[in-house]
């Protein structure tokens, strides 16, 4: 009885070992294929529009994964206001060698610091009660520039920008945008132009803006 036991066993064992598919050689190849070619159209179709904004086919703009690559290449501005590091996000510009050979030096913004045109300045600005206003300093391209506002605590509104000297078409380009009562900062001026701060009060009563500029600049008001 134990002899047929073992004899049974033994058969079943040797039916469960035959029953495994074998596959041949050709079958292999044409799998490494087949997942070679996956991995390819995969490559093409989502890993370099979603990484690199590079879409040969198109598929990746349909499927919106080339505003991945997009987004990940917007970099901040920054702006420091009193003890917060604040940053405002715009549309990403491409770096180009031509800007990069306008940038302004290291000496050159040091010279920009030493001119005989240097001046400092303190203005009180009251801005009224739900309104607007603007206050610009004329200057030249590449001239550097320190100021420091405060209302004194009164949270404003306020867009830091400079427009270019002679443009109609209305263009201007933010440098920082936020609400704060006050900022601290610099800036060295990428076009000749009006640069200055448009301050929005939101609240029932006027407050004043108390600012002090250094730099080579005219005032426009």
């Amino acid at each position: 009885m134990k002899n047929n036991d073992k004899t049974s066993s033994t058969n079943h064992n040797e039916t469960l070992f035959n029953s495994i598919p074998v596959h041949s050689i050709a079958t292999l190849v044409k799998a490494s294929v087949a997942a070679s070619a996956i991995a390819a159209v995969i490559l093409v179709t989502a890993i370099l529009p979603a990484e690199y904004n590079i879409d040969p086919t198109g598929i990746g703009k349909a499927l919106g994964l080339t505003q991945i690559a997009e987004a990940a290449s917007v970099t901040p501005d920054i702006a420091v206001s009193g003890s917060e590091t604040v940053f405002t996000f715009g549309q990403a510009t491409p770096v180009t060698s031509k800007d990069m050979a306008n940038a302004p030096s290291v000496a050159l913004i040091a010279q920009a610091r030493q001119t005989p045109g240097v001046r400092s300045d303190t203005v009180k600005i009251n801005i009224p009660a739900g309104k607007g206003l603007e206050y610009k300093l004329l200057m030249d391209e590449f001239v550097h520039l320190e100021y420091e506002w405060s209302t004194g605590g009164e949270e404003l509104y306020f867009d830091f920008h400079g427009e270019p000297k002679g443009d109609t078409t209305g263009y201007f380009e933010s440098f920082s945008i936020t609400t704060s009562d006050k900022m601290k900062g610099s800036l060295t001026t990428p076009f000749a132009g009006a640069h200055g701060w448009y301050w929005k009060n939101k609240t029932d009563s006027a407050i004043i803006v108390t600012l002090s500029t250094t730099g080579d600049y005219s005032i426009k008001g």
